[in-house]
């Protein structure tokens, strides 16, 4: 009898269910028992095969597949073989069934580390090169939707840059973007902190580019929304009158298809041959630039406020130097140097950003900083919600 083994995870609602080995008429029967017997043990999960060790199947293997698909009309089969996926592709079966091939594997050991966001980490491979790493088992979902953004911005005009393959880093997944003797706006940071002004320039250019753009078709997230459900969140955390006001002031924000990234910061935008390339393409989404400011203040002001040397951990450089960023572009994105109209739109947009930290701080109690993080932004949004009227400039 030929050897097999089954093996089984769960990852939320999705049950894989990993074959090892070969599939064929000696083991076929013992195969569909143990195939079986795990999905009944497991109801109401959505079945992934991953096939990233299954060397060999027969007709009689692929008929224990056609069974479970008959039970499972959304089964799909990932990281399959070239050889296995011939037998799949001959027989019909990717017509029937979502089979998707292994994607070559590539260590990111001994490369240069970029930047790290929440959802990866941005390494260069080589000067050609970069790769990103998802720090999710499964992030192939959410890998073809950041490859879809991408493609949508640059069909809208925006300066990104696509990736092209999928590779496997580890136990998970990575995407290999083109980027030749490309460095971050991170970086020219790190290189002058004592003047900001080209990095500033690079990073306003290309915000202002971003939100230049309307995405006619309307497809994209609504930022408002999300932040309409941040505040339905805290709203039993703070006091009912602020509650209000401050859904008054988002739900007041005028519905726009304004392109935003989402996730604005300084690892996001690569500087190659003098232009500015937008990556990380995930969180591509539109509505007014308030909620870009109120992201944008977070990275360079909020997250860092109670411990100043996250910023050094996540961006490496001070908060000092992030802080006097953050007003620069500011000031540069307005086209103005008046102190009290920057102040003004500063605060409306730190409504956004001590609402969505609020919301952080309060999902994630293990956290050390929690406690302090959610008592400074109760105090904020106090102070604020006291004297923003508005949330539009």
């Amino acid at each position: 009898m030929s050897k097999m083994e089954i093996t089984y995870r769960i990852d939320k609602d999705i049950l894989y269910i990993g074959v090892e080995g070969r599939i064929d008429a000696s083991n076929a029967t013992s195969t569909e028992e143990k195939i079986f017997a795990i999905k009944s043990g497991n109801p109401g999960k959505h079945i992934v095969v991953d096939a990233d060790k299954l060397e060999y199947i027969s007709s009689a293997g692929l008929r224990v597949i056609l069974r479970l698909r008959k039970e499972e009309p959304q089964l799909a089969i990932i990281n399959v073989a070239a050889e296995v996926y011939e037998v799949f592709d001959m027989t019909g079966f990717t017509d029937m069934v979502t089979v998707e091939k292994a994607y070559p594997q590539m260590s990111v050991d001994g490369c240069e580390f970029i930047a790290k966001g929440a959802n990866g980490a941005v390494y260069r491979y080589d000067d050609e090169t970069i790769v990103k790493t998802y720090f999710a088992k499964d992030a192939l979902p959410e890998i073809k939707q950041e490859r879809e953004n991408a493609r949508r911005a640059f069909v809208l005009g925006i300066n990104t840059a696509i990736p092209y393959g999928i590779v496997r880093v580890g136990d998970s997944y990575g995407t290999v973007t083109e980027l030749l003797n490309a460095t971050s706006v991170t970086k020219l940071i790190q290189q002058n902190p004592n003047d900001l002004s080209v990095a500033a320039q690079y990073y306003v250019d290309m915000l202002k580019s971003i939100h230049a753009i309307e995405d006619s078709d309307g497809g994209l997230p609504d930022m408002k929304e999300t932040a309409l459900a941040w505040a339905d969140f805290v709203a039993e955390h703070i006091p009912e009158d602020q509650a209000q006001k401050l859904r008054s002031l988002i739900e007041a924000v005028p519905k726009r298809n304004t392109l935003m990234h989402g996730d604005y910061h300084t690892n996001n935008i690569m500087v190659q041959n003098g232009e500015p390339l937008l990556i990380d393409m995930d969180t591509l989404c539109m509505g007014h630039p308030v909620f870009e400011l109120g992201s944008m203040f977070n990275a360079f002001v909020g997250y860092s406020e109670i411990n100043h040397d996250n910023m050094m951990a996540f961006f490496g450089y001070s908060f000092e130097t992030a802080v006097e960023f953050w007003n620069t572009v500011l000031q540069m994105y307005l086209g103005t140097t008046d102190q009290a109209v920057c102040q003004s739109v500063a605060e409306k947009a730190m409504v956004i950003g001590y609402t969505r930290m609020l919301r952080r701080a309060i999902r994630r109690p293990h956290e050390a900083e929690s406690p302090a993080n959610i008592a400074h932004c109760k105090e904020m949004l106090q102070k604020l919600l006291s004297k923003v009227d508005t949330l539009v400039f």
